[in-house]
């Protein structure tokens, strides 16, 4: 039972650090660029990584990747996708609706679960998983009468929530290698380090890199880096420790609490007002997760 509340703890823990990340992460963005921003979370990201794994002996396991480095190379082209696409959904649509159709990935992963897993999903997943994209879009703020799905900048944000979707089956397969199977840390380390160089490579073409040199004349622009590179290191860690423990589906579906995360530490840090539907959207979230935890053990329980 305890084994079972500290990974349940986890699960929950998830959607705190990232949602922390992507607030920190917007205000690097906001004093630099995207691309800038990315490669600096990604290079102080490297070197945490690169601490934690020589702390942990595993330094040498980044040479033993056979029969598994062509997935690990595509999950480092996939963040990167995942990302660039988000950024152009970013410069051409609001991010409250980037957000909002981040988070569909949870209707991605259901349909690849049963594809791939042969997952069958009871009525009362799928009823608590809708809640919970409705709620996601209420506290994001949409306007249904001006919404439309096929807008250029949607559609971008779309393709980046199918990249999150295949990175993630993609993660759990060398995870789970049959040969070879591959440590968090690894995983974690190609992903970083094929992103950042794509970034690079990205920011020199754009000719913004240099605008990273912001971080060492403002202090909050220094501290917001530092706090994105620690919460995509911990996102690293925690998220794929849950994608070993638990289904993909189950993993995503928490990560739906990500936006009220977002939204009550903007809330309490920058003072940004709610509205009343941005609380009832928090609440059928929350609502729609408890029915998710409980449904999640009455399936374990019936396997």
């Amino acid at each position: 039972m305890g084994n079972k509340k500290s990974g349940y703890a986890m699960l929950l823990l998830l959607p705190v650090i990232w949602g922390c990340y992507y607030v920190a992460s917007q205000q690097i963005v906001s004093r630099t660029s995207a691309f800038c921003a990315g490669v600096g979370i990604r290079a102080v990201t490297l070197v945490l990584l690169t601490v934690l794994m020589v702390r942990r002996g595993e330094w040498q396991k980044l040479f033993q990747t056979q029969g598994v480095l062509g997935r690990l190379i595509l999950i480092g082209v996939l963040g990167f996708l995942l990302d660039i696409t988000a950024f152009i959904g970013l410069s051409i649509s609001s991010a409250a609706s980037g957000t909002a159709l981040l988070k569909c990935d949870v209707l991605m992963v259901n349909i690849m679960s049963m594809i791939i897993y042969k997952q069958r999903f009871s009525w009362k997943a799928w009823l608590f998983t809708g809640a919970m994209l409705i709620g996601v879009f209420m506290v994001m703020g949409i306007d249904f009468s001006t919404f439309r799905i096929t807008s250029p900048g949607n559609v971008f944000f779309l393709l980046s929530a199918f990249f999150v979707s295949c990175n993630a089956f993609l993660i759990k397969s060398v995870q789970k290698d049959r040969k070879n199977p591959v440590c968090d840390d690894v995983v974690a380390y190609y992903n970083n380090l094929i992103t950042l160089l794509f970034f690079l490579a990205a920011s020199v073409v754009t000719r913004t890199l240099p605008l990273l040199g912001i971080v060492t004349r403002q202090r909050d622009a220094l501290l917001a880096l530092l706090c994105a590179s620690l919460g995509q290191t911990l996102v690293y860690i925690v998220y794929y420790w849950n994608l070993r423990q638990f289904e993909v589906w189950l993993v995503k579906t928490f990560l739906l609490l990500m936006p009220v995360v977002s939204m009550l530490v903007t809330f309490v840090l920058f003072g940004e007002k709610m509205r009343g539907m941005q609380y009832l959207g928090m609440a059928i979230i929350l609502g729609g997760a408890l029915g998710i935890l409980l449904e999640s053990r009455e399936i374990k329980a019936e396997e």
